[in-house]
């Protein structure tokens, strides 16, 4: 708070200064912490949000392996296997927990800067999405959201199969939160902390990874950076113009970009990007909901990241929705299993439905409540059940193509060996689906239907 108030009182009348951006990349570099300040806080935000031990125990299901507390005080932070699994609405809370405070962190500063000079704009720069619910005072406390974009850094990353492809999955996912948003740090050039580096675009790549970001939503990029830096932890982080101060390739790709985009740019602005397949995203509590307990399934987002891929590489139009948002322009909506599921979503779905929308549900959709419990009614949920016109009978576990396994080998529940691994018997138990006259093999989980 002394470092923003004694800033935006220095800056209050320069005319120069028309906006901030909060702090940097909030918990990009790390989010979790368990010391004895963050057990506190902790236990005061379940206080706040349960009233009372007894609501708490509810929801954690304190009844299963005697986990339930007798005060708030008695609450730890969910050490794994400390000395078992923790519970999975614990684990969720804690990072509902981590979300808050990381938004109460920002809006310390919002409040100063607005209350400084309110004609300023605010906004944040966000690097990795841990922890920050973007549906929440986060986002809402901001006049608008800006995400850094490192393409080839996301293709070291990720390994989806590309540089453009990372590009539009992280492009994509940052639209899915927020709609339209700036890029405050656009890569330029080669990228490398101590631990890390990434390939050095080559000549025109530069401009074409600033005009895929406008294409996919940005109203404003900056090119990471001027110059780099001599000295710290990104001294070969490259920027526009080399150590050498000498302007070359870089500096005449970016003024060529800025030449041409000004003078596109009242054709640019206001304008939105078309999607004909949304696909659910953007909802805090679904990744969280299925990080704490994922049964080996490949994340919400891993799994839209197939069909994000091929979109991409058939020049398909796509990208993320919230069921929250307006669906009326899409053509189909598919939910990568979301555990959490409400009726309020369903009515939403079923009224995109009736007007001609297509629907695709992945397995284990609506099958935990807003605790984090496994719902007692069949799966998906009487709402969803009537919609889709099914029940789930069956679930079970599927190895991953050319998997050998359901879960790594080794360690706590294997047996750490030099000798060769030999495929489980679940990488042999295989269910084939045709679709249409297409045969293809299901992978990672299955459930039989009732029709």
């Amino acid at each position: 708070k002394r470092i923003t108030k004694a800033m935006a009182e220095h800056y209050r009348g320069n005319s120069h200064i028309i906006g901030w951006q909060t702090d940097n990349e909030l918990n990009t570099s790390g989010s979790l912490s368990y010391g004895p300040v963050t057990l506190a806080e902790f236990q005061a935000f379940l206080k706040d949000k349960y009233k009372t031990i007894a609501a708490l125990n509810d929801a954690w299901g304190g009844n299963f392996w005697a986990t339930a507390y007798d005060d708030f005080d008695q609450v730890v932070l969910p050490l794994d296997y400390a000395p078992a699994p923790v519970g999975p609405t614990h684990v969720v809370d804690y990072h509902r927990f981590l979300a808050f405070v990381t938004a109460r962190f920002q809006h310390d500063q919002v409040l100063i800067l607005r209350t400084t000079n309110p004609d300023w704009f605010v906004f944040h720069n966000l690097g990795n999405l841990d922890d920050i619910d973007l549906r929440g005072e986060f986002s809402t406390d901001l006049d608008f959201l800006g995400f850094d974009i490192y393409p080839f850094m996301d293709d070291e990353k990720q390994r989806i199969g590309g540089v453009g492809e990372a590009q539009a999955l992280r492009l994509d996912i940052c639209r899915g939160f927020t709609g339209n948003f700036i890029v405050p740090e656009q890569q330029s050039g080669f990228g490398a902390q101590p631990n890390f580096s990434t390939l050095t675009p080559e000549p025109g790549e530069m401009r074409r990874m600033a005009y895929t970001s406008v294409a996919r939503g940005a109203d404003g990029v900056m090119f990471f950076r001027w110059r780099p830096a001599h000295f710290g932890a990104e001294i070969y982080w490259m920027g526009i113009i080399d150590h050498d101060d000498i302007p070359r390739r870089r500096y005449d790709e970016a003024k060529q970009f800025a030449g041409e985009v000004t003078a596109l740019k009242d054709k640019i602005l206001g304008t939105h990007v078309r999607m004909d397949l949304g696909i659910a995203g953007s909802d805090f509590d679904n990744q969280e909901m299925h990080r704490s307990y994922p049964i080996g399934l490949p994340s919400p987002q891993d799994d839209a990241m197939l069909l994000h891929r091929y979109c991409y590489r058939h020049n398909i139009a796509c990208g993320f929705i919230h069921p929250e948002d307006d669906l009326s322009k899409l053509k189909a909506l598919y939910v990568p299993h979301w555990l959490k599921w409400t009726d309020a979503w369903t009515a939403r779905i079923e009224a995109f439905a009736k007007a001609g929308g297509t629907v695709i549900l992945g397995g284990r959709t609506g099958s935990r409540d807003v605790n984090n419990h496994v719902i007692r009614e069949t799966s998906p949920g009487k709402a969803l059940s009537a919609l889709a016109g099914i029940t789930v009978e069956e679930f079970g576990r599927l190895t991953p193509v050319d998997g050998d396994g359901l879960f790594a080998h080794g360690g706590r529940f294997g047996v750490n060996t030099v000798r060769k691994k030999l495929p489980a018997t679940s990488a042999s138990r295989q269910y084939v689906l045709k679709i249409g006259n297409a045969q293809v093999t299901a992978a990672h989980l299955y459930e039989l239907l009732k029709v």
